[in-house]
């Protein structure tokens, strides 16, 4: 049995304006998948989801955040109405579409997992235990709740999880890494084996309308430019230090652009209260990240977890391969850090030797007299880059959304053959 998928898109041509387009494939529950990527032998915490509910077969993509749980898209989880992810009413061409429901999930047993390179039949696999969706989204529209955990029957101890970025909201101008088993072009080619492709951007997050009323992405969803394309749902959205903070939705399976992920932030509480029982029921401890953060001052250079443990206008950002306080606005470098590369985050300058920690007996070489211990005052900020940063602190609604809908927004028709 073979599960295939359609595409309908929501493009913008001129003014506002709805317009459908089709494509299909062989594998994949719905079409989205890594285009113009490569083999992924780095994210083994990236594992590929074998479906069998509904009488169908198809395959997804999910995030092993914890020994025995996995992230995903709650369409990889059961039916959804209808013959597209629509997210709100609308009538084309004498045609009304409503908007997409999400069906009660299949039963545990309709799924296996591996963390194996490629799905085929001689792959590794395990079962699933349970299947948890967020309370009362049966029956409601999918879009904004495209998301679902899988707790395995055994723990995975061959590989490290991934670390949901619950408590860190995505920004335009983010950078990530898709990851997945889906296609590598638009027809389809390739499904099956694990690919990704890094240098990717955030676009738009929240809420976006092609027109008054008519919703196309949803308060819980951010769009990123590309990098997806046919048969890779559930897949992740990798941060800069490797934590996932998008489950992938849907995309254009025309072009492989516009790729549209859930939040992962949105549902922290949810995240946090399933991997407390998949821990029990694992008999680890529960993972650091199911704490939440405790709001603290911190200035340039402190790690964080969140922005609330950085001193206004910080945010807690990647810094090489921790997050740290830091900001993307280049004219408030610190004395000591400068512009990155792309011109938007202040880092501390490769250049300038750090002072030595505050009880170590060692004299600062750089201690001045600006403060009571003959050093700079702490947190001192001063202009120290004059580069332009590549993007503006507050993108344009507008102007996102008319880029969002130019490259065309797709929702994913799917029909089942047995």
């Amino acid at each position: 049995m073979s599960r295939r998928v359609r595409a309908t898109g929501v493009a913008l041509l001129g003014l506002f304006h709805v317009a459908l387009a089709s494509c299909a494939t062989d594998v994949g529950q719905t079409s989205q998948g890594i285009f113009g990527g490569v083999n992924d032998t780095t994210h083994t915490n990236v594992v590929g989801i074998v479906i069998t509910g509904g009488g169908g077969f198809g395959t997804c993509t999910g995030s092993l955040i914890a020994p025995n749980l996995v992230l995903t898209a709650r369409h990889c989880v059961s039916e959804v109405s209808g013959e597209g992810i629509v997210c709100s009413r609308f009538t084309q061409n004498g045609t009304t579409y409503e908007p997409s429901v999400s069906a009660a999930p299949y039963a545990a047993g309709s799924f296996l997992v591996t963390t194996d390179a490629v799905i085929g039949q001689n792959s590794r696999f395990t079962r699933v235990a349970n299947v948890w969706v967020p309370d009362n989204t049966t029956g409601q529209p999918m879009c904004g709740r495209d998301i679902a955990l899988l707790r395995l029957s055994s723990n995975i101890t061959t590989v490290a999880p991934i670390e949901p970025r619950i408590d860190i909201a995505p920004r335009v101008g983010d950078i990530f890494t898709a990851s997945g088993f889906g296609a590598t072009n638009a027809r389809g080619g390739g499904s099956g084996t694990r690919r990704m492709r890094d240098g990717l951007r955030v676009e738009h997050v929240g809420l976006a309308q092609a027109r008054p009323g008519l919703t196309v992405i949803t308060q819980e969803e951010w769009l990123a430019d590309t990098g997806t394309c046919q048969g890779d749902s559930g897949g992740p959205a990798l941060d800069e230090v490797g934590a996932v903070f998008g489950i992938l939705s849907r995309g254009d399976a025309t072009s492989c652009s516009s790729p549209v992920y859930t939040r992962v932030d949105s549902y922290a509480a949810w995240i946090r209260e399933r991997a407390q029982s998949a821990a029990m029921s694992g008999a680890y401890a529960p993972p650091s990240w199911v704490t939440p953060p405790e709001a603290r001052p911190g200035t340039f250079g402190n790690e964080c977890r969140s922005d609330d443990q950085c001193d206004v206008p910080l945010q807690c950002l990647p810094v090489g391969s921790t997050r740290q306080c830091t900001t993307d606005d280049c004219a408030l470098c610190a004395t000591g850090w400068i512009c990155n590369p792309d011109g938007n985050r202040c880092i501390p300058d490769p250049n300038v030797v750090p002072p030595p920690p505050a009880d170590s007996g060692v004299p600062d070489p750089d201690a001045g007299a600006g403060a009571p211990d003959g050093g700079a005052p702490p947190g001192q900020m001063a202009g120290g880059c004059t580069v332009h940063r590549g993007r503006a602190r507050d993108a344009s609604p507008a102007a996102a959304l008319a880029l969002a809908l130019a490259a065309g927004l797709a929702f994913v028709r799917r029909r089942r053959t047995r």
